[in-house]
């Protein structure tokens, strides 16, 4: 316990504004009120930080505090209005509130801090303001705290996109892969979102990149081949995404086609079917052999699913690359139409695929950031405010996970 102390004391170290003074307190059941008086401060023009001495106007303002207890706390407060030699007209400059705000910075802080761990909704109704006062508060700490794309370096990016909305409404997402943050979101998921990346970071930066993983979507490859001297990386998560969509299709085709009594063995395990053999305890082996042993297409589909997923995980390139061209042999022997047409597709981009097994980097850091994005739609009091959605992705984005 710290020494005793007078009331007054306490009030003054807590309402030590620079070039104020407490001049009065008075309160009732839900509401304190602290009156401040000038302290003899010069006045500051806050264009050009000089010492201002015309005075054109002088009005009483109230600002919310930080709550006192169970109290609504208020700050007033006289404030000027100046003319600079600068050329500034209008408040002067004060520390411990912004100008036009209706809260001291430090309830703005308290806000921002509620925010990231609660919806808006829920930090106005904590702080006891209007939640479009919290949500704008929150969006003003997030424009100020963002480090501008400029002075970032990325060596190696990812990107990908993320649906916001339905109807196939895109925000694109540009991580630094080595430093596991977000960087940029760009509204779309065209050639040029992903070119205005790279105006942004500039020419010499973007020259730098050395690697881009990324999905097979031709607007991003085009983009990264024009502002960039970058090896295409595609990533492997994307392809194995592909074989799962393969044996998918096949399952369902055979569904179909199967009678009532091989149905119902088939019923409600396409989990097991979609699942890596490796990663699946005794029991849903023996059930998956069984089910695959019922099937033949099938069961043709399910290896050449595992085959891949283990050539995607292969640490040598050369090995990877005869590995890979003895599984589209299979493929082809297998008549497998899906998986023949994956074939088609890996063929049509064996440059990034190559370059998969050289540089071994994914976008599966990508899938944390995901997680959290999905968190903030809930949190976001809908997502007719676009700008703020991106704010909070790169604000909660930004730093890698510790």
């Amino acid at each position: 316990m710290g020494k005793r102390c007078k009331y007054s004391l306490v009030f003054k170290s807590q309402f030590n504004f620079k070039g104020f003074k407490i001049a009065g307190i008075s309160h009732d059941d839900e509401r304190l009120l602290v009156e401040l008086e000038r302290s003899g401060r010069p006045l500051l023009c806050p264009r050009c930080g000089r010492r201002v001495k015309r005075v054109e106007d002088e009005y009483v303002r109230v600002v919310r505090d930080l709550d006192l207890g169970c109290l609504r706390c208020y700050v007033q407060f006289p404030q000027y209005k100046i003319f600079c030699r600068c050329g500034h007209r209008g408040h002067e400059k004060l520390e411990f509130v912004r100008e036009y705000s209706r809260c001291t910075k430090r309830l703005e802080k308290h806000v921002s801090v509620l925010c990231k761990h609660m919806s808006i909704k829920e930090a106005a109704q904590v702080v006891g303001l209007d939640w479009k006062t919290v949500k704008s508060i929150d969006k003003n700490t997030m424009r100020e705290s963002l480090v501008p794309l400029d002075s970032s370096n990325p060596r190696v990016i990812g990107v990908d996109e993320i649906a916001y909305e339905k109807g196939h409404k895109y925000l694109t997402v540009v991580r630094d892969v080595e430093k596991g943050c977000v960087l940029w979101t760009g509204i779309g998921r065209k050639e040029v979102t992903l070119d205005l990346f790279f105006a942004i970071l500039g020419y010499e930066k973007s020259m730098n990149v050395k690697a881009v993983v990324m999905d097979m979507w031709d607007p991003y490859i085009a983009s990264v081949r024009k502002n960039t001297r970058a090896e295409i990386v595609f990533d492997k998560f994307h392809i194995a995404k592909k074989a799962g969509e393969c044996i998918d299709s096949i399952r369902r085709r055979e569904f179909r086609g199967a009678g009532k009594a091989e149905r119902k063995h088939w019923k409600d395990k396409r989990f097991l079917i979609l699942s890596r053999e490796k990663n699946l305890s005794s029991d849903k082996r023996e059930t998956l052999q069984e089910l695959l042993e019922l099937n033949q297409p099938l069961y043709k589909a399910y290896l050449l699913k595992e085959q891949l997923l283990d050539i995607l995980d292969a640490r040598h390139q050369n090995h990877a690359m005869l590995r890979l061209q003895t599984w589209k042999e299979n493929v082809e022997s297998s008549g497998l139409e899906e998986f023949q047409a994956l074939v088609r597709t890996l063929d049509r981009y064996m440059y990034g695929v190559t370059a998969l097994f050289k540089h071994h980097i994914t976008n599966a850091g990508s899938e944390g950031f995901n997680t959290k994005i999905n968190i903030i739609k809930r949190r976001s009091y809908g997502l007719q405010d676009l700008e703020y959605f991106m704010l909070k992705i790169l604000t909660v984005c930004r730093k890698p996970s510790s």
